[in-house]
């Protein structure tokens, strides 16, 4: 009689056991499914911030007015651009050249603008399927939605033009931002439009992992071409992904 009891206690004990166990993973499941769905909800939420920032960004430009590559475009805008910075507070809805701009009782020249962070150009990589604004500053709020011009300081005024500007973009382990830029292989294409409606062709040459402290991709020479160069932390970040690319 004692071991029959003995028996009754220990499988109640383990039926108790197993209740809280089933109640632990059941609260397990619900969180993970929660946050799966929330992630899928924030990524939904900056891409379509993303694409609603380059609809206004391309709205600024008539293609009558803008051709790629076209470099008198491209010196004409600065102009007119630095003169729009000037008179901001006279020009509250129009760039120089009668283009519409971001809402918000400001002249913002050319570009637009997201949580008071100015976008200054678009990048596209068909490859890898990913479309994104170009931002002047990199911060956490910008690197959600888009990339960030990192190199040199007036990127916003030198994009496209000779000389090397770097990109930088996260990698969310996943298929969004620069996550796959490891797969780009040479002669690869990457579109960049500028803040000016200026759009260029680069064609990928170099793609290598360096060490995070590594800036030298960035300072490098490029003879007088025009170059970007794409930077992203590998999978488990210790490391960079580099990307080079010349304009065609």
């Amino acid at each position: 009689m004692k071991s029959f009891t003995r028996k009754v206690n220990h499988m109640k004990k383990y039926s108790k056991f197993l209740t809280v166990l089933l109640v632990i993973l059941a609260i397990s499941l619900i969180i993970l499914v929660g946050y799966a769905i929330y992630t899928l909800y924030d990524d939904y939420l900056s891409d379509k911030s993303a694409e609603d920032l380059m609809a206004q960004f391309e709205n600024n430009y008539d293609e009558e007015d803008y051709a790629d590559g076209n470099s008198e475009d491209l010196t004409d805008n600065n102009s007119n651009n630095n003169n729009n910075d000037n008179n901001n507070s006279n020009n509250n809805n129009k760039t120089s050249n009668g283009k519409k701009t971001s809402s918000g009782g400001s002249s913002y020249g050319l570009g637009t603008y997201y949580k008071g962070y100015k976008v200054i150009g678009i990048i596209s990589i068909p490859k890898l399927n990913i479309q994104y604004p170009i931002f002047k500053e990199d911060t956490t709020q910008t690197l959600k939605v888009g990339t960030a011009a990192i190199y040199p300081a007036d990127a916003e005024n030198v994009l496209n033009s000779p000389g090397n500007v770097v990109i930088a973009g996260h990698n969310y382990r996943n298929s969004r931002m620069f996550s796959k830029l490891n797969k780009l292989n040479n002669g690869d294409s990457i579109y960049i439009t500028n803040e000016y409606g200026v759009k260029l062709e680069y064609k990928v040459y170099n793609n290598y992992t360096t060490g995070s402290m590594d800036f030298d991709y960035a300072t490098r020479e490029t003879n007088g071409g025009t170059e970007i160069s794409l930077t992203t932390c590998t999978t488990d970040a210790s490391t960079r992904t580099i990307v080079w690319a010349k304009a065609q």
